[in-house]
């Protein structure tokens, strides 16, 4: 079965899988949100360093036409995007996407600071690393990418979270040059980049498949990172890089908390997964008689094309747990815990093994 890397073969870890199981701790988990469609990264024409070629205003309306609920507009070196009377924070989310170039190794990243309001960035991050970013203040103020050690990088990472912001690595195979997994380390609780369709959903793009495979190594090593997906669209918008998030409302806070918590999913297809009590991104203590709860569905009609064949891949940190094929976009499965680092699931087009959908786990301590 193709998995989204190449002739990539899991081992098998056969679980239990339990017949007419009781969703009702998953459906109260999800009691009340609602699946909703948005883009963390892309860009923006809105003066200043800007380099998107596409305003607020016809974001708004492209949105409309794309069913896309949110979009973060990250521009480059600037806040002034995020002062603009157009930008509403039911549609938009508050950040922008600076570089950490860094002495050893020598060598750059480009990241998200997303924020739940406009002013935290500049007063808890800015203005206090003015060094590193020579920040001219204001809300037309610019940031430079001034080079510096590593570890000062991290600081600013720590200080992000600390102020209740979220940090993700953007496309980070394409910026980092490195072999080092650690290298691509910004802290548990933070996310990278995996699905990069820029270029369309139609074909498998490999940037997707070497963020995955940095994505798994990750896991692999015991860190606690989440993923998400993304278009850096610059030019004419498009929803090609969903993520799925269960929102009560419809409001950027509610999206920088699922991100902050990795509750959601990278992709076009909802994935709802309960564990304990838990849903997606939690850690949760093991113990016996736990049952993982899994439900597929609200795939949204203008990218989920009904003809595709797609199944749903439960995977623990030791192997493929079992593969149920979805019907109408939708699956259901539930199968006996064991001890293991984590689980977690992925949405696949049967075709050529692109992902339709990758979940962020839930971690067992």
């Amino acid at each position: 079965m193709k998995h989204i890397i190449p002739d990539l073969i899991f081992e098998n870890d056969p679980h239990v899988i339990i017949e007419n199981p009781d969703f009702s701790a998953l459906d109260k988990l999800y009691e009340g949100r609602v699946a909703r469609y948005g883009d963390y990264h892309a860009h923006s024409k809105s003066g200043g360093t800007s380099d998107g070629a596409t305003t607020l205003s016809e974001w708004l309306e492209a949105m409309k036409e794309l069913k896309m609920d949110f979009v973060g507009p990250m521009d480059h070196r600037q806040v002034r995007h995020m002062y603009l009377p157009e930008f509403d924070p039911e549609y938009f989310i508050y950040g922008t996407e600076p570089s950490g170039q860094w002495h050893e190794p020598h060598t750059s990243c480009h990241y998200l600071m997303i924020f739940k309001d406009r002013e935290t960035l500049a007063r808890e991050i800015l203005e206090k690393f003015p060094e590193e970013y020579k920040f001219t203040g204001g809300i037309d103020g610019t940031f430079e990418y001034v080079r510096m050690d590593r570890s000062r990088f991290i600081e600013i990472c720590n200080a992000v979270r600390a102020a209740g912001g979220a940090i993700v690595c953007a496309h980070p195979k394409q910026r980092i040059e490195s072999d080092n997994v650690d290298d691509f380390y910004l802290g548990d609780g933070t996310a990278i980049d995996t699905i990069y369709t820029y270029g369309g959903i139609d074909q498998l793009n490999p940037w997707t498949i070497d963020n995955y495979r940095l994505w798994m190594e990750m896991l692999d090593n015991g860190m606690k990172v989440y993923n998400t997906a993304t278009s850096d669209v610059h030019g004419k918008p498009d929803n090609m890089g969903l993520n799925t998030v269960y929102a009560a409302r419809k409001h950027s806070d509610e999206y920088v908390d699922r991100l902050l918590a990795g509750d959601l999913n990278a992709g076009y297809i909802g994935i709802k997964m309960c564990l304990g009590g838990a849903p997606v991104g939690a850690t949760v203590k093991y113990e016996d008689g736990m049952e993982l709860l899994i439900k597929v569905d609200d795939p949204p009609p203008l990218v989920y094309k009904k003809d595709e064949a797609l199944r749903i891949d439960v995977l623990s940190d030791k192997g493929l747990v079992c593969s149920v094929q979805l019907a109408d976009g939708k699956a259901e499965v539930a199968v006996k815990a064991e001890k293991r680092r984590f689980y977690r699931a992925v949405v696949i087009r049967e075709s050529d093994g692109a992902p339709a959908a990758i979940g962020n786990p839930i971690w067992l301590e």
